[in-house]
């Protein structure tokens, strides 16, 4: 089971991804990067950061020329969350059972033929590696 500390909720992961994208800004820059899609405000931002400090995922560093400016940065690369919580996602609702996770998937919802190429060729890769193992 995943560590409960690495868990981001929407709104944190919104903040995440400002993060990611920039690996390095202000609380205003985030504000502005949100604002067309959530128009936060900026202490909301800020309890955000603060969250996300405390879980471990965001660092800071305080501006050298003005001191109440923080430069934020994530602490968490954005595949290394994203694989925890596929796995999370996995183990939760599928019992680890990846074909159970691809062929609902694959029921649910139809792929162009360019996705259902790339799905063919991870497929042939992934019976390699089990092959040479």
């Amino acid at each position: 089971m995943p560590d409960k500390k690495l868990h981001i909720t929407a709104a944190e992961l919104s903040v995440m991804k400002v993060l990611w994208q920039n690996q390095r800004c202000t609380a205003a820059i985030i504000v502005e990067q949100l604002e067309k899609r959530r128009p936060w405000h900026f202490r909301t931002v800020k309890t955000l950061l603060r969250n996300l400090v405390a879980k471990g995922l965001a660092g800071y560093e305080v501006d050298k020329r003005d001191s109440r400016v923080y430069h934020y940065f994530p602490l968490i690369s954005e595949e290394t969350y994203l694989a925890q919580e596929r796995e999370h996602f996995l183990e939760e609702y599928y019992d680890g059972n990846l074909g159970a996770l691809l062929s609902g998937f694959l029921k649910d919802r139809r792929g162009s033929e360019e996705e259902l190429e790339a799905l063919r060729r991870l497929l042939a890769e992934a019976a390699e590696r089990s092959n040479n193992s």
